[in-house]
């Protein structure tokens, strides 16, 4: 992967890519003390949410810059707002639950929408990022990390965080996302560090 100096938002995608993939882990952490123990744990993943999905957003800048030459026109800008709606969604439905504005119940389908978008935005840029010139490999997280979004979603809203797809997608979705981000984060700090 070779790298134009980046400008505005994108140039945070580095740092910001990196913070995205702690609040993934400690998310997951957060997430597995609540449905074991209950309480502030939840807050605390809910808060994990909203800063992976606001950390994020400079990824989706970054995404929309660099493949901007190598796809045909407006097709970054179509991934990136499917990004953007997907992240901004989770913010604000996530942020309605914190501020307890609205109940569980009442969130479930945005919240579970907004991330299925966001998984959808996971596909399109492992597909578009391999056209652009990414690693293989890194698609394949990127695909990966996707469908643990869509996975987990469904599991949920067929069942609860026990339904298998649950499970399963949330492991697929914390493994890949994790690395992709921070294999990212890693190599845009190190090509600005270069250039």
């Amino acid at each position: 992967m070779t790298f134009e100096p980046l400008t505005g938002l994108a140039a945070l995608a580095g740092p910001s890519a990196l913070v995205a993939a702690v609040a993934t882990v400690l998310g997951a952490i957060f997430l597995v003390l609540f449905f074991a123990k209950g309480g502030l744990w939840g807050l605390l993943n809910d808060l994990a949410s909203i800063v992976m999905m606001l950390t994020t957003i400079p990824v989706v800048a970054f995404f929309a810059t660099w493949t901007e030459p190598y796809l045909a026109p407006g097709i970054p800008f179509v991934v990136a707002v499917v990004g953007l709606v997907g992240m901004l969604g989770t913010v604000l439905s996530q942020g309605l639950l914190v501020a307890r504005i609205r109940t569980y119940q009442q969130l479930l389908p945005w919240t579970l929408g907004f991330g299925a978008i966001t998984g959808f935005w996971y596909v399109l840029i492992g597909i578009t990022g391999v056209m652009a010139g990414m690693p293989g490999l890194m698609g394949a997280l990127a695909v990966l990390s996707g469908l643990g979004y869509a996975s987990l979603g469904y599991g949920f809203w067929r069942g609860n965080e026990r339904h298998p797809l649950s499970i399963l997608g949330g492991i697929v979705l914390l493994i890949a996302s994790t690395i992709f981000l921070a294999w990212l984060g890693v190599a845009l700090i190190a090509a600005a560090a270069l250039g």
